[in-house]
């Protein structure tokens, strides 16, 4: 399929059909497909590419005093992942990582060596990094590893299918981790930014909490948030910066993220209207990140754009996605 336009929550394809996008572009529409507001900062924006770590623009500047905390700044979601675990080791000193049965952190080597889906790991199995011990998700991990730099987790799995855990879960790992001196790396990438109903899921807990998909509007960016935040200090390895992309902090996704941050809170009250609706439907997960049974083919079939997972289909629809909208959709995929 090819996406010919897209506009709110609704896409057409290249034959002109129109589809209902509970996907939300993977997460990444929160405001809606083609978002006015995006778009003018976005065409608005004085200075348009980036400069790696040679000098920020104002729009980036900006972006970083917004943030509850400091960042370091990465285009991918799999850069903040590898961010935080750099600096758990450059913090700690140790290798080690504990890790989770079904998660998902990236594909590059030290974030997909952390996921815990075997058919993305087992083609680069030979080259992974480690040591990374696996354990189960939603379970306390006992007493940490003696090699333990970092514990990561996802508050909700993403490509796990929505796995929520028991409330306690996160609260156990802050424990685990003052046990040990680990860090505490909370992946809210796809959870983050209103996903779940919250802005910053897991931040009480976290030493790091790495975000993504959602913030830049629809441009790559992503960041490392130093909730512990003398942790932005351990990389501070001289006057190069030994961990940096041409496109970090890029001024055209930072315009775009200022918006999201600006436009997300208030659809916090929304966003569980409608999560109350997919539990009425009987969607299994948390805010707007759900699954169901079903087969996406045959979901895109009746007209409903959704994330295959496994033998589910997940739903991860933009916020601004109305009542009538979310009928629609429910009502195309029982036929």
């Amino acid at each position: 399929m090819i996406w010919a336009r897209a506009d709110g929550c609704r896409v057409w394809d290249e034959h002109g059909r129109e589809y209902i996008d509970l996907t939300g572009g993977f997460g990444v529409a929160a405001l809606g497909h083609g978002n006015a507001k995006i778009r003018e900062a976005v065409a608005n924006a004085p200075v348009v590419h980036a400069l790696g770590d040679l000098a920020e623009a104002e729009a980036t500047q900006r972006l970083r005093a917004a943030l509850p905390w400091p960042a370091k700044l990465g285009v991918t979601g799999e850069d903040a992942v590898e961010i935080a675990l750099r600096t758990a080791l450059l913090a700690t000193g140790r290798p080690g990582i504990v890790a989770f049965d079904g998660a998902y952190h990236g594909t590059g080597l030290l974030a997909l060596a952390a996921t815990g889906l075997e058919r993305f790991r087992q083609p680069f199995a030979p080259w992974l990094p480690g040591p990374v011990h696996r354990r189960a998700y939603g379970d306390d991990p006992g007493e940490l590893p003696a090699d333990t730099a970092a514990v990561i987790v996802e508050p909700v799995q993403g490509r796990g299918g929505s796995r929520v855990p028991p409330d306690d879960f996160l609260a156990t790992l802050r424990r685990r981790c003052d046990e040990s001196g680990a860090l505490l790396v909370v992946d809210a990438i796809f959870t983050a930014l209103g996903r779940l109903g919250e802005m910053w899921p897991g931040s009480d807990v976290a030493d790091i909490l790495c975000i993504g998909k959602a913030l830049g509007g629809g441009l790559p960016l992503s960041a490392a948030l130093f909730v512990r935040s003398q942790l932005e200090a351990v990389w501070h390895l001289g006057v190069e910066d030994v961990y940096t992309h041409t496109h970090t902090g890029n001024p055209l996704a930072s315009a775009g993220a200022l918006v999201v941050l600006a436009e997300v809170p208030p659809l916090l009250p929304r966003i569980d209207e409608l999560s109350r609706r997919f539990d009425a439907a009987d969607w299994r997960g948390r805010g707007l990140l759900r699954v169901s049974d079903g087969d996406a083919a045959a979901a895109a079939e009746a007209g409903v754009l959704v994330i295959p997972v496994g033998d589910l289909v997940q739903a991860a629809p933009p916020f601004t996605i109305t009542d009538d909208e979310l009928d629609e959709a429910f009502a195309r995929l029982k036929r």
